[in-house]
């Protein structure tokens, strides 16, 4: 195969050596117009070798001795804001990949998983817009975008930061801005977009749906800032071209949907919008269906989330799930109607409920052990809900599978039924306790009677102290026993509540009973 000459350059920086022979030899990079110019074993050596290397790419670890992956990245940030930065990470490791994201690491890869076609991808991908000739200068846009970026995250020296604003105030001449925002966290969970597809993606949307206007894509912590700068004359384009860009870009990643800002003068006003901004992803998901949302309809604040919790659990302890899940549903009306709450609380509700739904079953001798098995995976789906129509339907499933639960086990349940019956037919001469009746039958005394009466439409008490009249109707045929005598005999200690039971269910006292028979 011949060879192509080498286009990209590629640092690879980690402390230990046999991980960087393996990405040295990972594939034959040239084949693929990639060369590798320069490895390094901390981050201190690593910027020497910048120096001679220029370099597009840095592949750096995080923890490494003299100089970690965290401040090599600040440094490159700092001194060379065009040169992309792929973190190659471990699992244990995972703080510090947030902390780097917060000086611009384009992209990480996870060290047990990457893979030469997934590496090869990202470089090409992040590689793409830069001229090797040029040695790694990226476009106007991009520099304007890491600019953006830099000044918005407000860390830097005041002086630096002053700089920065009159470089941006001069590439973006016009006086008005528009700023959109919205998170990315759930596309790349959800999907297999990785971060940089991502992000190729929605600056390419931009540029094709906003081409006549001023703009810039600025990508922070699993966010998306669109800023758009205009002048008065082109006031009536804004809302069109935001609304196609918002709406590609929904059908394109589909779990992404855009807050947008009202006009912003200047670009102190817009550091404030975005701020603002912030606060309203956590609530966009009430806006289900649609791909970008006017901040004016975002409700500022979380309100208290009232909800009879209680009465809620002593519905599933009925076994009336059907109710449980109109009081669900109910819950859910009046948050989205109200926007109560943001995303992130809302989330945690979800799940301390069924939390404490498959707690309360489970007391009750339910057989919840595949569900409870299944807890975390659940759990880790209401994270991932992207809007309140997905979170109400996950939450109703779970309470239908109780429900289903239930009912599959009609048929070994029914077995409980017949052995309920056969208990009281044994013990019914005795003073039965439904909480003896209950550990003899290895369940819990609430589903017991929980059960019974779903099954029966009967209370268990009643179903007991039925029998026992049963069984005295058939001693009373005789005249052998005196009626104190078949009192104790059927299990009630006190002759007068035998006898008002008794006229409960027949409309005849005992004597009444036994002399009419014998009319």
């Amino acid at each position: 195969m011949e060879l192509r000459s080498a286009n990209y350059r590629v640092l690879i920086v980690d402390d230990e050596a046999i991980q960087r022979t393996g990405l040295l030899h990972l594939c034959d990079w040239s084949e693929y117009g990639i060369e590798i110019v320069g490895q390094a074993s901390n981050g201190r050596e690593a910027l020497e070798c910048i120096e001679n290397a220029s370099p597009h790419v840095v592949l750096t670890d995080i923890v490494m001795p003299i100089m970690d992956g965290v401040e090599l990245t600040k440094t490159i940030r700092s001194r060379y804001p065009d040169m992309k930065v792929v973190v190659l990470s471990s699992y244990s490791e995972f703080e510090y990949v947030r902390e780097v994201f917060k000086y611009g690491v384009t992209d990480y890869l996870l060290k047990p998983k990457v893979s030469a076609p997934e590496l090869i991808a990202l470089i090409r991908d992040l590689c793409g817009d830069i001229d090797p000739a040029a040695g790694g200068r990226q476009s106007e846009s991009q520099d304007a975008s890491l600019l953006l970026a830099r000044w918005l995250e407000d860390d830097l020296p005041t002086e630096e930061q002053d700089g920065l604003h009159g470089r941006l105030e001069a590439l973006f001449p016009a006086p008005f801005y528009r700023v959109a925002k919205a998170g990315t966290g759930i596309v790349t969970s959800r999907t297999k977009w990785t971060q940089s597809q991502l992000e190729q993606t929605l600056i390419r949307i931009a540029a094709d749906r906003l081409a006549e206007l001023r703009h810039r894509c600025v990508f922070l912590k699993n966010e998306m800032l669109l800023i758009v700068n205009y002048g008065i004359e082109q006031s009536d384009e804004i809302e069109n071209a935001l609304m196609r860009f918002a709406v590609e870009a929904q059908n394109e990643l589909s779990y992404i949907s855009f807050v947008v800002s009202g006009r912003c003068d200047g670009l102190e006003a817009v550091k404030a919008k975005q701020d603002r901004l912030t606060d309203c992803l956590g609530k966009l998901l009430y806006f289900a269906g649609s791909a970008i949302v006017p901040e004016e309809r975002i409700v500022e604040g979380n309100g208290d989330l009232s909800f009879d919790q209680a009465g809620f659990l002593e519905k599933l302890q009925l076994l009336s799930f059907d109710e449980a899940i109109g009081m669900l549903k109910a819950l859910i009306s009046e948050v989205r109607q109200n926007q109560t709450c943001d995303e992130y609380s809302l989330k945690r509700f979800m799940q301390n409920l069924i939390y404490s739904a498959l707690s309360t079953l489970e007391q009750m001798k339910m057989p919840t052990k595949e569900l409870h098995s299944s807890k975390l995976k659940l759990f880790k789906t209401i994270d991932l809900a992207f809007d309140i129509r997905e979170l109400e339907s996950i939450a109703t499933e779970f309470l239908e599978s109780l429900k289903r639960l239930d009912r599959r086990g009609d048929h070994s349940q029914s077995a409980l039924l017949q052995q309920i019956y056969d208990y009281v037919e044994h013990h019914y001469a005795n003073d039965i306790s439904l909480s003896d009746m209950a550990a003899s039958l290895h369940v819990n005394y609430s589903y017991l009677s929980s059960y019974f009466k779903q099954r029966t439409n009967e209370n268990l008490t009643s179903y007991i102290n039925r029998v026992r009249v049963a069984e005295a109707k058939k001693l009373l045929v005789g005249h052998e026993r005196t009626i104190s005598e078949i009192s104790r005999s059927t299990g009630f200690s006190d002759h007068n509540y035998f006898s008002k039971v008794f006229k409960k269910y027949t409309g005849l006292t005992p004597v009444e009973y036994r002399n009419q028979i014998h009319l």
